[in-house]
């Protein structure tokens, strides 16, 4: 009977043994970290041994996907953009203002141009939308719209000049300085054909834009201070029939001229998912569409466009946990797209290339609680050991942490009922305990009796 209720007791014991005091402790989500880095244009695809009969004193195409630079002349020279400035100034105005805000034109920006230079006759005080301002800008090339624009969006010219230069800067333009917003003539006014090549690139991800420089023809109903429709006329000839310099896929462009800076071009055109843009500074009249044409012949005959990668067809789920002390709580799954796909290109004499993906989750991006659409890592695309792009990992759904106090309540409880739970083991063995003895003392009573019994028989 010892040795039993010695065995309860022991086993008592190492029951009570196992329940250990909780202290709070950081949330932490469990995931993978990894170290995101960031692709860069390069100019592995130019061919040395080519040189193409380009006029203008320095030109560039680049793939508008993914920035690589499939021939240059002279990129990196400092020189005069004249009108083509205008694509930085529409880039602002898409990145700070609305289409449907209203510009009224101060008169500075009215009388602020040079005479005879580029315009459509707006008068001071006639207020016209930022969208009407756009094609102006773009189609008719209009200088004191350029400069409303910038009133409206950087309360000043010079404060316009240093939100583009500031722009410049975060593009990685090398040999950019603006001074105002339409390009007119300043001796510290001046870029290069690598850097307006990024400018166009970054432009082109509006989708408004693309629709402006596809123009042919847009109308301004009267205003406040014109009684008559203002009708603008797209200026780049590689987009209007019947002129001789039309090209197969061209999407539009800009152009430009000043004295100093004499002709400029920038000019977009896509065939299937190859899309590239030309840029062909310090040229000489229609010499600027034959430097263009020279340079997307040699682009569209020598590379293409590849996907590496669509995000439509990626999607993956990773189980989210919680952990409290030595606890681990079940957050459930957190459904991960990417946000982009991945292009990239290649010379079309080399062998098509395979692409592999390689999944990596950045634990800095992951907080107590994931918010749908918080990016938290990316798919890095490879060829090879060669990383060429990535997208990043957006989440699909919220996924919430459980509070802290919700968990030392939770605990607390789970504490009590395991208190009370042994407590009635405790109880109920004591009970027992006593029901044994009982019993023994009973039994031991009856052999007693029997005992005593049989010795009075016997006598």
């Amino acid at each position: 009977m010892r040795a039993a209720f010695l065995k309860l007791f022991i086993l008592l014991y190492i029951f009570s043994a196992n329940i250990s005091t909780v202290y709070a402790e950081k949330n932490e989500v469990q995931t993978q970290q990894e170290t995101q880095t960031t692709i860069e244009p390069k100019t592995n695809l130019i061919d040395p041994n080519t040189t193409l009969d380009i006029i203008g004193e320095s030109a560039i195409l680049m793939d508008a996907s993914t920035g690589e630079i499939l021939y240059e002349k002279n990129m990196h020279e400092q020189l005069y953009p004249a009108s083509i400035t205008k694509l930085m100034t529409v880039l602002l105005a898409f990145e700070y203002g609305k289409l449907d805000e209203t510009v009224t034109f101060s008169e500075e920006a009215i009388f602020g141009i040079e005479r005879n230079s580029s315009h459509i006759a707006l008068d001071v005080g006639e207020q016209i939308t930022l969208e009407q301002c756009l094609y102006a800008i773009l189609l008719q090339s209009a200088n004191e719209a350029s400069l409303g624009v910038a009133e409206h969006i950087g309360g000043s010219k010079e404060g316009f000049a240093d939100m583009m230069n500031e722009k410049a800067k975060e593009l990685g333009c090398q040999n950019t300085h603006f001074v105002n917003p339409n390009g007119l003539h300043d001796d510290n006014h001046y870029t290069s054909a690598y850097d307006m090549a990024l400018i166009a690139k970054e432009v082109l991800k509006y989708d408004k834009f693309r629709e402006i420089i596809a123009t042919l023809k847009y109308e301004i109903p009267p205003t406040n201070k014109q009684p008559e429709t203002r009708y603008l006329y797209a200026q780049h000839q590689m987009i209007k029939p019947p002129s001789i310099y039309v090209y197969e896929g061209c999407e539009g462009g800009k152009t430009g001229f000043t004295n100093q800076a004499l002709n400029t071009l920038v000019t977009y055109t896509k065939r299937d998912d190859t899309e590239l843009i030309a840029v062909v500074l310090k040229d000489t009249g229609a010499n600027t569409y034959v430097d263009t044409k020279t340079l997307f012949d040699y682009g569209f005959e020598n590379y293409e466009t590849l996907k590496a990668f669509s995000s439509d067809d990626f999607s993956t789920q990773k189980d989210i946990t919680q952990t409290y002390k030595k606890d681990t709580f079940d957050l459930g799954k957190l459904d991960i797209k990417a946000d982009t796909d991945v292009y990239t290109t290649v010379k079309k004499s080399d062998t098509k290339p395979e692409y592999t993906q390689k999944i990596n989750i950045d634990n800095n991006k992951i907080v107590p609680t994931i918010k749908e659409g918080s990016t938290i890592g990316t798919v890095d695309i490879y060829d090879g050991e060669t990383k060429v792009g990535y997208s990043n990992l957006i989440a699909s759904n919220t996924i919430e942490a459980i509070p802290e106090e919700t968990i030392k309540a939770q605990k607390k409880e789970e504490l009590k009922s395991l208190i009370l739970n042994i407590v009635k083991i405790i109880v109920t063995v004591i009970i027992i305990f006593i029901v044994l003895i009982i019993i023994i003392r009973i039994v031991h009573r009856r052999k007693y009796r029997r005992k005593k019994f049989r010795r009075r028989k016997y006598r």
